[in-house]
């Protein structure tokens, strides 16, 4: 064999590869053209958007970057993170008392002036709200307002709210004071205090409208409904704010979640027929959290409006909110919205080059590409930033079913093995044939 047909075989193998293994881009429902800013910087950066969210799998797997030449861009996606620091203080308690009121009160002694801006109240009981003031000292004679009202909650034995933030103080002695319900005729018994100074710092967010589409109070049951739409699917939610119109107010906050209002299910029937019903999809439990505002005796404003969602879970499109108004009167939530932390997308490309992000894929799975291995910290990366425009219908899409897939598709892993094995004979081949012809050549 030739030394022209041998390398004629190998460029044979080698375009049979990139055929096999090539984009197919009828597997991909969607997609939508990338823009990406001039610059010198050797990687991109390209920020999910509600868009993709909306039609790519929960676990983003069917997301594919595509160049002009119809070649996969390897990239890597990352998600930057919260970051925060807790330091727990055990103070010594120095005394325990009841007030006439039944009130119960316990104060911490530091030791010495430290900063601290967050406490726990842990009392008994798995089922009330009860009232709570925080006062500061450094002499433990004359005490100060640090928190003139706050609220600690426990729905059950497992959902409480027992954290009160503080603003950052360095008092020596924190005496607190916690109110029982009306309906309790003991005091209340505090378990134990802990206390933190939290510090930390928050990912960049972006804004998530939420579309109102009902409010409804429901009196038997002392709860303020309220019902948004998010228009899109599987956004990385991780807050809630409210807007809220009460001046003064403490309550507790569910939230629900589902991803349509109603789905056809299909009806038996003796003809065979098919028939379906549309039936009301139930509502999902996906946080509970509270929300207060009250103005503090030196006239400052204390407030917390935001709903925090679970690490890692993807919203349901549409969100109910319902407010424990217990035998308050209800809140007025005048608007909501949501703050989501997008993926990010890291990738390697020429400057203007020509990119088309495919998403919507019910087969593929996660791409494995080396960049993942080379980029240490991608959210440190300096990068230029790749924008996705509107996310349309593929054209090329062909519906699952429509054609059989190629026998070289279906065997995909049988063909690489052949495709192996070729390469082996045919280098154990090369390699005889060189010394073939090195033992032909004329000794000098």
């Amino acid at each position: 064999m030739t030394r022209s047909t041998i390398l004629a075989i190998s460029v044979w193998l080698v375009g049979t590869a990139n055929s096999v293994f090539a984009f197919d881009a009828t597997k991909w429902k969607y997609r939508g053209e990338v823009t990406i800013e001039s610059g010198t910087e050797e990687y991109c950066r390209l920020l999910l958007t509600p868009e993709i969210y909306n039609v790519a799998r929960i676990d983003l797997a069917d997301i594919r970057l595509v160049d002009s030449n119809g070649k996969q861009v390897p990239y890597v996606t990352v998600k930057p993170k919260d970051t925060e620091e807790r330091r727990q203080y055990k103070p010594a308690i120095i005394n325990r008392s009841t007030s006439a009121d039944k009130a119960s009160l316990v104060t911490l002694d530091f030791g010495e002036q430290v900063i601290k801006n967050s406490i726990e109240a842990i009392t008994q009981g798995d089922n009330f709200r009860r009232a709570v003031k925080v006062e500061g000292s450094n002499g433990n004679v004359e005490f100060f307002t640090v928190v003139e009202r706050a609220y600690v909650f426990a729905v059950d034995i497992r959902r409480r709210f027992e954290q009160v933030d503080l603003p950052n103080n360095d008092y020596r002695y924190l005496r607190i004071t916690v109110w029982p319900m009306q309906e309790e005729t003991n005091s209340p018994v505090i378990k134990r205090v802990e206390t933190f100074k939290v510090t930390g710092n928050l990912a960049k967010r972006q804004t998530v409208e939420m579309i109102l589409t009902e409010h409804k109070e429901d009196e038997k049951k002392n709860l303020s409904n309220y019902v948004y739409d998010l228009a899109y699917r599987h956004l990385p939610i991780s807050e809630i704010e409210l807007d809220v119109a009460s001046d003064s107010f403490y309550r507790y906050v569910t939230v629900k979640g589902r991803g349509e209002a109603t789905q056809k299910v299909k009806l038996d029937s003796e003809d065979n027929r098919e028939r379906f019903t549309e039936v009301v999809v139930p509502w999902t439990g996906m946080t509970t959290d509270t929300i207060y505002r009250y103005t503090e005796s030196d006239g400052q404003k204390r407030e917390k409006l935001v709903l925090r969602t679970p690490t890692g879970m993807r919203a349901y499109r549409y969100l109910k909110i319902e407010i424990s108004n217990y035998d308050d009167e209800p809140v007025v939530v005048k608007s909501a919205s949501a703050k989501m932390i997008a993926d990010q997308m890291v990738f390697s490309a020429e400057t203007n080059a020509k990119l088309t992000v495919y998403v919507g894929s019910a087969s593929e799975g996660l791409p494995q590409y080396d960049i993942r291995y080379r980029l240490n910290n991608p959210l440190e990366l300096k990068t230029r930033a790749a924008n996705p425009g509107s996310i349309t219908d593929n054209p090329l899409f062909v519906e699952a079913g429509e054609k059989p897939a190629p026998w070289t598709e279906r065997h995909r892993v049988l063909l690489l093995i052949a495709m192996i094995a070729a390469v082996l004979v045919l280098g154990r081949f090369i390699l005889k044939s060189f010394k073939s012809i090195q033992s032909e050549q004329p000794q000098g």
